[in-house]
């Protein structure tokens, strides 16, 4: 029911008519925890990845944080390391670009990785997807899972990580722990 509410939210709140009420209209009561990225303020941080990415694989944005849930708008430039998370799901929702999602299947070569997950290069069988801005993709816990870029191809896409496993002492950008300061 979580994830039904969470992703009926998300829609909604994505919609061109939701996108063009005046921000008179909501209350100044608002739920802890409600959150409203308004599309002038996603249309910003896009251009701010899109500008910044520079030579990198990856960059994003960590939009919202709450206890076992995030919401990050991600821009990769480079086809992704095949994922598995023991105990997280995934959304996707593309933003700009294409790509393609290859699902299922098996990791070759995995190494273990902090926050119960493992990572590959690749992914043997499983089946493709191809995605484009609009489309939106779950992926249920312990599945494997890859974004995969044509060259010179970039795509921006939401993430929003579901039972998110905690980033405690573990550097965000690369989810590897952090060495502490002597």
């Amino acid at each position: 029911m979580r994830h039904s509410v969470v992703f009926a939210a998300l829609v909604f709140a994505a919609s061109p008519v939701r996108a063009q009420q005046p921000a008179a209209t909501l209350a100044t009561d608002v739920p802890v925890g409600f959150e409203l990225w308004s599309a002038d303020h996603v249309k910003e941080v896009s251009d701010r990845l899109e500008k910044n990415i520079g030579n990198k694989d990856i960059l994003f944005e960590t939009m919202g944080n709450w206890k076992g849930h995030s919401v990050y708008l991600v821009l990769r430039a480079t086809t992704a390391d095949a994922e598995f998370h023991q105990t997280e799901e995934d959304l996707y929702f593309g933003v700009r670009g294409n790509a393609t999602f290859l699902i299922g299947g098996e990791m070759v070569d995995s190494k273990r990785m902090p926050r119960k997950q493992m990572r590959s290069a690749t992914i043997r069988g499983g089946a493709n997807r191809e995605l484009h801005a609009g489309d939106v993709v779950y992926v249920p816990r312990a599945v494997p899972h890859q974004i995969v870029l044509a060259p010179g191809e970039r795509f921006m896409y939401f993430l929003i990580k579901l039972d998110e496993e905690p980033l405690q002492n573990l550097n965000p950008h690369t989810l590897t722990p952090e060495k502490k300061k002597q």
